[in-house]
């Protein structure tokens, strides 16, 4: 009797099927272990073929090409942005190299004099944009292994491109003031803002890594670093507070929002977007004087100034941005100052500093401070002095950020104090054992 199965067949079968399915899947990981150290090999290869610059003159052709992406950039779009405005205005062309030299001017936040009204309080959100932008290419150029000598190098592109840009915009400026009702800025602001803004891009496209070593080759103390880094941190909290804050206050008061767009009648679609274009530019001018009075300082604007104790009564331009100014403050404002006290024991106290790093801390909090104050600050027509006033907003700065940092050392000391004097029972053999 025959039979046409053999009990054997099936096991054997699935044995091959597993057989060559574990082929499969080992031909695969081999496959695509060749494919790793492939891309592994061909990137060694291009690291090995990317010759680092020996020469200034290598050196300088290297770094030209990051140094100047961000002066392209800026002066291009002020070219469109300012042609485009021509246009749309229906102005005359030769307008052109004036506008597009303000442009350039009062990017950087530079004054600008129109028909003999100075704006010294100019938008600071271009600014930004500026120290983004270049802090973006220094990163970029700075990702691989780099000398001081490179650095030197590209620390001179950076801030010599900015410096041709600007004398030429001055010039420009200077020349369309023969003819227009405009009056060219001081030759040392016109030349002296955009290499500040150029040099803090540049200091904060650093690598910390970086920061590091070169503390370590000139004997400064790492110690200063990790306090101007966390200096840093704690400022960008803080300005991040105070434009939350404004924020709050601008929609509370949403009334004086509105009258204050009401009092431009004839602005139709396109004054409307102009209007929301200029508060949006001023949002870092806002953010920096909330932050003052949130720390006891105060905003001043027509002789007046506005705190937590007390502000003035004087009629503010028909801005809707300014709509957050109170027309008066409460009793209960100075509690206020909880906000940045949370905020900055918040970013102090994972880092437990010392006594002397609290110290170091507070005092690039200060620096920090007496720039942004600088920066948010200037005249503003009849209105006089606008913004927070620079020193004050410096001083405050480093009162409350190293007032806070020794508090948080003294409570981690007396933490440490107390482990030490009730250090942990040490657990005891059962006697059995």
């Amino acid at each position: 009797m025959s039979t046409n199965s053999n009990p054997r067949s099936a096991p054997s079968s699935r044995a091959r099927s597993e057989s060559r399915t574990r082929d499969r899947a080992a031909a695969r990981s081999r496959s695509k272990a060749r494919l790793q150290r492939a891309g592994t090999a061909a990137r060694a290869q291009k690291r090995d073929n990317t010759k680092a610059p020996e020469t200034w003159q290598e050196r300088l052709r290297h770094y030209f090409a990051f140094a100047i992406v961000p002066n392209a950039v800026l002066a291009l779009g002020a070219v469109a942005v300012c042609f485009a405005v021509l246009l749309i205005g229906g102005w005359p062309l030769p307008y052109l190299p004036l506008t597009i030299g303000e442009f350039w001017l009062v990017g950087h936040g530079v004054p600008a004099t129109i028909d003999g009204v100075t704006l010294g309080a100019v938008p600071l959100l271009p600014a930004v944009g500026v120290v983004a932008l270049v802090a973006t290419r220094v990163r970029a150029a700075t990702e691989h292994r780099v000398s001081v000598l490179d650095l030197w190098a590209l620390l001179g592109l950076t801030l010599a491109i900015p410096l041709v840009c600007s004398a030429i915009a001055l010039f420009m400026v200077a020349d369309a003031s023969k003819v227009y009702t405009t009056s060219a800025p001081p030759a040392w602001q016109a030349l002296s803002y955009p290499l500040a803004l150029h040099f803090i891009g540049f200091c904060f496209g650093l690598r910390t890594v970086l920061w590091r070593a070169l503390a370590k080759r000139i004997s400064v103390p790492p110690m200063l670093i990790d306090a101007a880094l966390t200096a840093a941190h704690a400022t960008r909290n803080l300005l991040a507070a105070g434009g939350a804050v404004f924020l709050i206050l601008l929609a509370f008061n949403y009334q004086r929002v509105g009258e204050a767009i009401a009092s431009f009648p004839n602005l139709g679609a396109v004054g409307g977007i102009w209007l929301l274009l200029v508060c949006l530019l001023y949002l870092p001018n806002a953010a920096i004087a909330t932050l003052a009075v949130l720390l006891g300082g105060a905003f001043e604007y027509a002789g007046v100034a506005t705190s937590l104790f007390a502000t003035g009564n004087v009629a503010l331009p028909p801005l809707p941005v300014l709509a957050a100014v109170p027309a008066s403050v409460p009793a209960w404002a100075p509690v206020a100052m909880v906000i940045p006290a949370a905020v900055i024991l918040a970013s102090l106290w994972k880092v437990r500093p010392s006594a002397a790093t609290a110290g170091a801390i507070g005092a690039w909090a200060g620096v920090y401070g007496l720039v942004l104050g600088a920066l948010a600050s200037g005249v503003a027509g009849a209105y006089g002095m606008v913004g927070p006033t620079y020193w004050m907003l410096g001083g405050l700065m480093f009162a409350w950020v190293a007032v806070i940092a020794l508090l948080v050392w003294c409570v981690a000391w007396v933490r440490e104090r107390g482990v030490e004097k009730h250090p942990a029972p040490e657990a005891t053999k059962p006697e059995g054992d």
